[in-house]
């Protein structure tokens, strides 16, 4: 007979029935037949798992699993608890298993709480071994909250995936084919540690968000505190978890580093107090807990200690908080720190935040490849002050740390930490940096790490006039700040200063712009601006013009030369944006005038961050005050064609092993400096620039001012690029010299202004007011744009509403109105919100913004451009052909390829700047002979007459396999026009020009796929990264969410269908009721207030809704539906 369980039916529940919870019974059930499941189809040899329905002790386990089919002998006992439950409690969980493992002579007993399931030997209980030897093995069921939820999918499959683990590993153990799993010592900590992290997370997750909305002056407290962080706050579930997670490390943190300081220092430093649950108040227990920390503070250790706000968090009067603590000590006093090796100790620490929580939490991660090929360019002596002025978690210094030991390992841990400096502007990151350095040796007691919780554009290497500070070789700043002045055990003064100088600065800075301030520290932002505009200056004097547009970093590189030896060498990972873009000519020009560039790496092949999203270059720099020394240095462009992993040897603790990588290192930097003229082989590829020609090439002589130039091309561009510039030496002038050119439309509100040809009918908008405008490149075929192939009018009128009564355009604008367009900051800036365009005239002809494989440049037929695209218009009307055929050679999209931004490093797209296509080097016109411009036209007049593919189907997907005969027949009589008998290019030179554009093309490509699998795609868009960055931002604050918490919570609800969605959905007012559009089909509404609410539901893909019969309810709850979906829609938007 069939287990009853096995006959049950999956049933996928409707999201409008009502139905029961499950219970934690019912769950161990599904649990059990899932077991089975397993249990018989991996053939394995145990019993199946059942509910026990006897036992002499009348207390009957969850579930049981027998040794075998045909035994009664129970092999493992099952206790289960809701997830809410510590799958650890003592009380309720793990004795009471224990107990009924015991009376039934089971050997195994495992608990579980449906997220984690946790496998014990029950004799190694008995005998009260260590927790780490009690336990066999761990396994991380799912992240399930509602056991309501256990069926659906992302449950099931990861819940079933981690039991299959464990019944296979049981079997194997039990039957004696492997022996029992040990656990290291540090593995169980950390894993310990990270669960008592959860859970506090989550219950100080839920205490945070519900004083936030109730405690105004905490709300703004929690503003500011984000602020600080360089973060942005919205309200949001994701910004209240990413807070609560930080708060659970700091204290985990904070009382495991004292648990280990009073192990070294038992005279000096106190034990923790256990049975912490005696307190009744979270502000009693922080009070006596942060008397514990003092007797640290005495030591040192503030970025560590210091209480500020998150401290307040971190103690609420919360009993289930206060007991998750007091286990938290509990756990930590089980160790004897004292005699666990300071290695382990390390680990643990190193390993307690998870590299994928790092970057939750605002950290990310510098491949210690990277960060050891910037110190090995830059370290040249042990005593170097190393400084990093945006330190993070410490990733370099703690290298830093490394290569000062390898060099002398006679060095003590306090005079390496002596020459080690760092200052990040967030308490988090400076915390775990000061931690990171101090477990590098624990024995000693001299252990200060020089790691500030400060602004980097906040200081400065000279002091101030002021007797609060003091000025000499290094400066210090107020004594309010006491991470400076501490005092030791022994009342000896511990005085902690920034260098005045140092002999390399070298570190990751922030890629945020300054323009973009305004966004992270809302309110705050004129402070910011101020600060860092002050930094580009040395006294009064000005020290570099850089673009409001430039990132951060170029800041960081200004403000960090005033700390710089004259010798120093400054190495700092940053976008590569500065290479090519205009507003990176700043930073050229401060370069130039101030360091001598030794090189530039970029990568090929690989991207340097996955998390920030951003295409990134290794720059180092030597700071040199003789001008002919700069001029005459030669600097080195390089590009790597291999990973960094195929240079480098990973970081391994073996002295010999980490001798070798470093040594590997030097190699690769030897093999760049040895270069002096062009040098590549199938690794790598060198090109040395002598800085003078850098200097010449971007200065404007008529201008008289240092305009910038596109130092990117000498890392990307290849070398038939240069053979090109050789041969066609003063034929090539920039295209705004024959042509204007423009950025299409940025209308501020799409959804207003680009309107379609059903929407156009029923608002009845005059034709006069109505221009056809292209959107995208996808709505081109080939090289001709057909306007009746195009989905959007775009509305163009400049007159003043008081001229417009009685049109229908007034109606629609006085709707755009409503719907709060006129105020959003594009259209607010101009006179007329809804005038767009004025003396614009059509654009004969058009250049795409954005490129993937196909690169049209297409004739126009009297239509308007979106900002995708830009429009050219010739200074001499009858040059129209013939600059279209240039525009559409191979060669102008080899000059595109290397001289664009690829879109945020995870896109393979090519985003061209107008600046480059301004710059665009195209044949002089004057100086073609009439016979060829005859062939050109004629020739791009039969290329017109095709349609435009991609680069791998118009040339060839393989370098290798590209040959003459197999490339478009259209383009290829093009090109030999253009190449071979104006250039004078050779056949073989041709094909190099072909080899080089795929090469750049399936390049970009390649190095968006780096990291990881393709990306599901449609449309183009990641959607992956879509859902990734839309979740970030809005948390899991879902609309299913406030539908099934504040909808189908109320008792009275009617439902109604809703048409078929489209993509025109509106609210229109009749005479007795409101009515709700979607397309020609519609519903009738009793109130605006439902009609809004419907028309929210219906935008979401609903297809029937329930409605609250409490119309109050209903007008309360629509506020927040509509900010919810608002902010849904401007992520959206934004990405």
């Amino acid at each position: 007979m069939k287990n009853k369980i096995q006959k049950k039916k999956s049933i996928v529940s409707s999201p409008f029935d009502i139905t029961s919870h499950k219970t934690e019974r019912t769950g161990v059930s599904i649990l059990i037949h899932w077991m089975r499941e397993i249990i018989e189809e991996k053939n394995l040899d145990l019993g199946l798992p059942d509910v026990e329905t006897s036992g002499d002790d009348r207390k009957m386990p969850d579930a049981v699993i027998y040794e075998s089919r045909q035994s009664q002998n129970v092999l493992c006992v099952f206790e289960a608890k809701k997830p809410f439950f510590d799958v650890f409690d003592e009380k309720e969980l793990k004795r009471p298993a224990w107990e009924k493992a015991n009376k039934r002579k089971a050997r195994y007993f495992a608990l579980t709480n449906f997220q984690k399931l946790i496998w014990f030997n029950t004799e190694k209980v008995n005998t009260q071994k260590h927790e780490e030897e009690q336990v066999i093995e761990k396994y991380n069921l799912s992240e399930i909250e509602n056991l309501d939820d256990i069926e659906e999918t992302r449950y099931k499959d990861s819940i079933k995936k981690e039991l299959e683990k464990f019944l296979t590993k049981l079997y194997y153990v039990y039957t004696g084919k492997e022996p029992e799993p040990k656990l290291a010592i540090d593995e169980w900590l950390i894993y310990r540690l990270q669960e008592k992290i959860e859970r506090l997370a989550i219950y100080y997750r839920r205490i945070i968000e519900d004083r936030c909305h109730k405690d105004t002056e905490f709300s703004k407290k929690l503003q500011k505190w984000f602020i600080q962080q360089n973060w942005t706050f919205a309200f949001q579930p994701f910004d209240f978890d990413k807070v609560a997670r930080q708060t659970a490390y700091l204290l985990v943190n904070k009382i495991l580093f004292y648990d280990l300081l009073q192990a070294k220092r038992p005279e000096e430093i106190p034990p923790l107090k256990t049975n912490l649950q005696e307190f009744i108040s979270g502000s009693h227990l922080r009070k006596v807990l942060q008397t514990y920390f003092d007797e640290v503070l005495k030591i040192d250790y503030q970025t560590i200690y210091q209480p500020d706000f998150i401290d307040e968090i971190a103690f609420p009067d919360a009993k289930e908080v206060i007991k998750e603590i007091d286990v938290l000590v509990t756990i930590l006093r089980q160790y004897d720190f004292s005699k666990i090796g300071y290695d382990i100790i390390g680990r643990i620490f190193e390993r307690l935040i998870p590299h994928e929580e790092r970057h939750n939490l605002g950290q990310y991660f510098t491949s210690p490849d990277i960060v050891d090929l910037i110190l090995k360019f830059c370290l040249k002596h042990e005593t170097d002050k190393v400084f990093d002025p945006s330190c993070g978690t410490g990733t370099f210094l703690v290298r830093a740390y490394k290569h000062k030991q390898m060099m002398n390992q006679q060095l003590m841990h306090q005079e390496i930490l002596n020459s080690l400096y760092g200052t990040d502007i967030a308490k988090f990151p400076a915390h775990l940096a000061t931690i990171n350095l101090v477990i590098n040796d624990l024995a000693t007691n001299e252990n200060y790490p020089k790691i500030f919780n400060e602004d980097f554009f906040a200081l400065s290497p000279f002091g101030v006039n002021s007797s609060k500070y003091k000025i000499d070789d290094t400066f210090t700043v107020k004594e309010s700040a006491r991470s400076k002045y501490t005092v030791s055990i022994g009342d000896k003064k511990i005085i902690l200063e920034y260098p005045r100088s140092v002999d390399c600065l070298v570190g990751n800075p922030p890629y945020t712009r300054q323009e973009e301030i305004s966004e992270i520290s809302s309110g705050d932002e004129e402070y910011k601006e101020n600060l860092i505009e002050k930094s580009l200056y040395d006294g009064q004097v000005k020290m570099a013009n850089i673009s409001k547009r430039a990132g951060i970093h170029a800041y960081f590189f200004v403000h960090g030369t005033k700390f710089l030896k004259d010798e120093g060498r400054f190495g700092f990972i940053v976008s590569n944006s500065w290479l090519d873009v205009d507003y990176g000519k700043g930073l050229q020009e401060f370069f130039l005038k101030n360091y001598k560039i030794v090189t530039v790496i970029e990568s090929k092949v690989e991207r340097w961050f996955e998390e920030a999203d951003v295409n990134t270059c290794i720059i180092i720099l030597e700071k040199c005050k003789d001008e002919k020394e700069r001029n005459e240095n030669l600097a080195r462009f390089v590009y790597l064609k291999k990973r960094l992993r195929h240079f480098i040897p990973p970081a391994q603790d073996m002295w010999d092993k980490e001798l070798n990588r470093l040594n590997s290192i030097d190699k690769l930097i030897k093999t760049i400096l040895a270069h002096s003229d062009f040098y590549q082989n199938d690794e790598l590829r060198i090109f040395p620039k002598k800085q003078s020609e850098l200097w010449t090439e971007g200065f404007d002589a008529e201008e008289k001012q240092f305009v910038g130039a596109k130092w990117g091309k000498y890392l990307r561009a290849p070398e038939i690029f240069f053979k090109i510039l050789e041969k066609g030496k003063d034929k090539f002038v920039p295209l705004k010299e024959v042509a204007d050119v423009r950025r299409g439309f940025t209308t501020g509100a799409n959804e207003f202004f680009y309107i379609s040809e059903e929407e156009i009918k029923r608002w009845k908008i005059e034709k006069k007011f109505l221009q056809p405008i292209i959107f995208s490149l996808k709505e081109v075929e080939g090289y001709k744009l057909k306007r009746n192939k195009l989905k959007w009018k775009i509305i163009i009128c400049h007159k003043e509403k008081s001229k417009l009564k009685g049109t229908q355009l007034l109606k629609y604008i006085e709707r755009g109105e409503a719907e709060g367009f006129n105020d959003r900051p594009t259209c607010s800036s101009r006179k007329l919100w809804y005038s767009l365009g004025k003396n614009w005239k059509y654009a004969p002809l058009i250049l795409p913004s954005k490129v993937g494989e196909r690169m049209p440049i297409f004739l126009n037929e009297k239509v308007f451009e979106d900002k995708k695209l830009y429009g050219i218009t010739p200074k001499n009307s009858n040059q129209l052909l013939i600059i279209t055929a240039l525009l559409n050679s191979t060669l102008t999209r080899l000059f595109i390829e290397f001289t664009c931004r690829q879109l945020t490093g995870a896109q393979a797209i090519a985003d061209i700047d107008v600046a480059v296509v301004e710059k665009l080097p195209i044949i002089a016109i004057e100086d073609i002979p009439e016979k060829i411009i005859s062939k050109l036209v004629l020739k791009f007049k039969e290329l017109a007459d095709t349609k435009c593919e991609g680069v791998f189907t118009e040339i060839g997907g393989g370098i290798k396999e590209i040959s003459l005969s197999k490339i478009k027949k259209e383009l290829l009589e093009l090109d030999k026009i253009i190449m071979g008998d104006i250039l004078g290019l050779t056949d073989e030179e041709q094909l190099e020009v072909y080899r080089a554009v795929v090469d750049l093309v399936k390049s970009r490509i390649d190095k968006a796929k780096s990291f990881g699998k393709p990306k599901k795609t449609i449309g183009g868009i990641d959607i992956g990264l879509l859902v990734k960055t839309v979740m970030e931002k809005i948390g899991d604050n879902t609309l299913g969410k406030l539908y099934k918490e504040k909808v189908l919570s109320q008792k009275l609800l009617y439902t109604k269908k809703l048409p078929e969605k489209s993509d025109d959905i509106k609210i229109e007012k009749e005479l007795f009721d409101w009515r709700l559009f979607s397309g020609k089909k519609h519903i009738n509404c009793s109130s605006e207030t439902e009609a809004k609410y419907l028309k929210v539901w219906l935008e979401a893909g609903f297809d029937k809704v329930k409605i609250p019969k409490d119309t109050n309810y209903l007008e309360k709850l629509l506020p927040d539906l509509l900010t919810l979906k608002k902010n849904i829609d401007k992520v959206l938007m934004i990405i």
